[in-house]
């Protein structure tokens, strides 16, 4: 039984330990850092390429034969295809420019809301108390 609860505790514990790492928030700082689906097709295309620059040099100093390489670099190739196609689709599916001042828009009403400390004249997001700068109380 004792067991148990200690479980339970910890459990709990952790959990309440562990939650704001994995909470989501609506602030201005987590909404720049969100990665679109266009982000991610770019970061995994450099990935890619990046990997068949380092298969060329391993081929070239000998470390990979012949039928290896080609195999390899077939199979990278056809990987990046799909993604270039992916990035194309993405571009001519939508109105970049469109994209662009829409999202300049919605972060300029959220600077708008935000809350400039008195103290220091830092912008904070709505929901601060305290000014992320220098802890000026904000209320």
């Amino acid at each position: 039984m004792i067991y148990l609860f200690s479980g339970l505790l910890g459990g709990g514990i952790l959990t309440a330990i562990c939650w704001p790492l994995f909470a989501k928030t609506d602030s201005l700082d987590s909404t720049i850092l969100e990665e679109t689906q266009w982000d991610l097709l770019q970061r995994k295309k450099d990935v890619i390429l990046g990997n068949i620059q380092d298969l060329d040099f391993e081929y070239k100093c000998g470390k990979l034969s012949d039928e290896d390489y080609k195999l390899i670099r077939e199979e990278m190739t056809a990987e990046i295809a799909v993604v270039l196609e992916s990035i194309d689709e993405i571009e001519s599916s939508q109105d970049l420019d469109a994209l662009i001042r829409h999202e300049v828009s919605s972060r300029k009403e959220r600077v708008a809301g935000s809350r400039i400390c008195s103290g220091c004249g830092h912008r904070n997001s709505p929901q601060n108390k305290f000014c992320a700068d220098c802890g000026t109380n904000l209320d």
